[in-house]
């Protein structure tokens, strides 16, 4: 297939999420999820963490051994045939857990990609990934990163190496967002990459993350970014060449959409 035919829409999913509850956190991907298919999105990435919050102190505890929580997610890509890049702790033998990014795609087997760069302090609850992650989506080839893999240059020359067209990276970002924006923007800019950002718009792990989950097209160009304080989603569509942002926002507890341009 030649470039100038392939399309491709992708979306952060921003939301305030619940301390430690599974269940609670996953109905916002639920209702993100369907609101993204309703969009005609073909890959959701949420943020760092996302079914469980940011929550290291916790990540022992409720640390993913299989994929039985992923089923109403599965059914859910299956249903709309959207991939969903959702975040949990993940348990690796003989180990501290691991920060997963599991890759929920329609009718295929579960992938994990487990962060391989650590902030100050997370190793104390968790261990590091060993290798980087590119996907497929829609004859695209999407890099993985999560929050801290992001600060790390040769983490984003890596995964370009390894094929991605396109950086996606799921954060938890309080008052260091200008700095992982500007990070963003340069391998946007370096690499002719479109990159999307995912982040929480409440607080989580005793952080007060900023939300503004926003988006960057080949050329560094900020394309769309969401408010601090609401759920959203920012979209990206890739079509003939040419990329583009939008955004919708929600009302998280009555989920009224708002569309912003």
């Amino acid at each position: 297939m030649d470039a100038t035919e392939r399309k491709l829409r992708i979306a952060a999913g921003q939301f305030a999420p619940a301390r430690g509850c599974i269940e609670e956190n996953r109905r916002h991907h639920e209702f993100l999820v369907t609101s993204a298919a309703s969009a005609s999105v073909n890959l959701i990435i949420f943020p760092e963490l996302s079914l469980t919050g940011y929550e290291p102190e916790l990540a022992a505890e409720l640390a993913l051994s299989d994929e039985t929580c992923l089923a109403p997610l599965q059914a859910l890509s299956d249903r709309y045939d959207i991939t969903i890049i959702a975040g949990a702790p993940v348990s690796v033998e003989g180990k501290k857990p691991a920060v997963g990014a599991y890759v929920i795609s329609s009718h295929r087997p579960v992938t994990c990609y487990l962060k391989m760069h650590l902030h100050p302090g997370e190793s104390d609850y968790f261990s590091a990934g060993t290798s980087e992650c590119v996907i497929e989506e829609r004859a695209f080839h999407l890099g993985l990163s999560i929050c801290a893999d992001a600060g790390q240059p040769l983490h984003a020359e890596r995964t370009v190496q390894q094929g991605a067209e396109i950086y996606l990276n799921s954060v938890l970002s309080a008052g260091g967002y200008d700095n992982d924006a500007q990070q963003l923007e340069d391998y946007a800019r370096l690499y002719a990459l479109p990159t999307l950002m995912a982040n929480y718009c409440g607080p989580s792990g005793g952080w007060k993350p900023v939300g503004k989950s926003a988006a960057w097209n080949a050329r560094g160009e900020r394309i769309a970014q969401a408010p601090e304080d609401c759920a959203a989603l920012v979209i990206v569509d890739i079509h003939d060449g040419t990329c583009s942002g939008e955004v919708i926002c929600f009302n998280q507890d009555a989920g009224k959409p708002v569309w912003r341009s």
